[in-house]
């Protein structure tokens, strides 16, 4: 063999194998997913942020970016832009959304809360301790915000005369402004927002309570992980990783929720510490850890109490609709059962 072929043979197994090199190092390259959550940050959200720290994304070869969002409406709609691959929004929205857009249709593949945390809040010094002490009384609320619009269910479950409330429509932020200033009795919205509102005002947490509608016939799911359908049809693998990635992020906040917070501060310095610990409990027992979930696992669904919520939020939006299940929810992405099963 000449030195001219051994130069040449050589010089092909150093080009095949910088492209086998190359081939490898391409496939190793983790996915890039953009993430939205439904609100500024709170200690809910270290779900995701621990399954960053924790390796969890990184495992199922999945690089994460993670923004803070603006409401649920907000994330739904750019999720459904494409400006974001995932979403953390109330599911129930999703009827009205998909029904107006129909080539941008948007499916909840994990459900977080498996309780809704809509409630009405109100200084106890008010007097309200059920629901029907509500009637007589002004309660604040923003229009089109989803505790307002899903109101008329909670006051048809419990008989409520609605033209005995008197409504002051404002902006979000001002809501629960009036109820310490004495303007309104009461305000609508997520009790893990607004007693955590009031509390950084000053007021005391005894001081404070509120009438979830989930306590009072209104058995809705609530939020969790929105895509579009196309985006799920064709990259199952990516939404089966980030659907585990953040269940495993879920119990590491379970386990520990003061390094959750802590996961959060990094993102956020001026959160206040023992006010996300008081977040965290408040939405662990109304939404995260309930006896559905303890029993059955994260996004156990059942398919009556879905459709019989679906049916109550369709009606609550004048959707001329009978909602079936799979309209807005799948359970084809979701790790087995055991896997979803929180610590006893």
């Amino acid at each position: 063999m000449t030195d001219k072929i051994k130069r040449s043979i050589c010089a092909l197994a150093a080009m095949l194998f910088g492209t086998i090199i190359s081939l490898g190092t391409a496939a190793a390259q983790p996915t890039k997913v953009k993430f939205v959550l439904d609100w500024a940050w709170q200690a809910p959200h270290a779900a995701w942020t621990l399954a960053i720290d924790n390796g969890h994304f990184a495992a199922e070869g999945l690089e994460v970016s993670i923004d803070r969002g603006f409401g649920s409406g907000d994330t739904v709609s750019k999720v459904a832009a494409k400006t974001y691959d995932i979403g953390f929004a109330d599911g129930n929205v999703l009827l009205k959304f998909n029904a107006a857009n129909p080539d941008d249709q948007l499916m909840t593949v994990l459900i977080v809360l498996d309780a809704s945390p809509n409630s009405v809040v109100f200084l106890n010094k008010s007097g309200i301790k059920i629901p029907k002490d509500l009637e007589g009384k002004t309660l604040a609320t923003t229009e089109n915000d989803g505790t307002n619009l899903i109101f008329p269910i909670f006051a048809q479950a419990n008989n409520l005369d609605v033209s005995k409330i008197k409504f002051k429509h404002v902006q979000s932020n001002l809501r629960d402004t009036l109820v310490i200033q004495g303007e309104a009795e009461g305000s609508l919205g997520w009790a893990t927002t607004a007693v955590m509102n009031m509390m950084t005002a000053g007021v005391d947490r005894d001081k404070i309570g509120y009438l979830a509608f989930s306590d009072h016939g209104v058995n809705l799911f609530s939020s969790g992980l929105v895509v579009r359908k196309d985006f799920a049809e064709n990259h199952p693998k990516v939404v089966q990783g980030f659907v585990r990635a953040t269940i495993k992020g879920i119990k590491d906040l379970v386990a520990n929720p003061e390094v959750g917070v802590a996961s959060i501060k990094k993102r956020d310095s001026l959160l206040d510490e023992r006010i996300e610990l008081i977040r965290y409990n408040l939405i662990r027992d109304v939404a995260l850890i309930t006896p559905h979930v303890k029993a059955n696992g994260i996004s156990s669904v059942d398919r009556e109490r879905f459709e019989r919520a679906a049916a109550q939020v369709a009606a609550a939006f004048n959707l001329d609709m009978n909602p079936k299940m799979e309209d807005t929810y799948t359970d084809q992405f979701l790790p087995p059962k055991l896997e979803r099963m929180l610590p006893r």
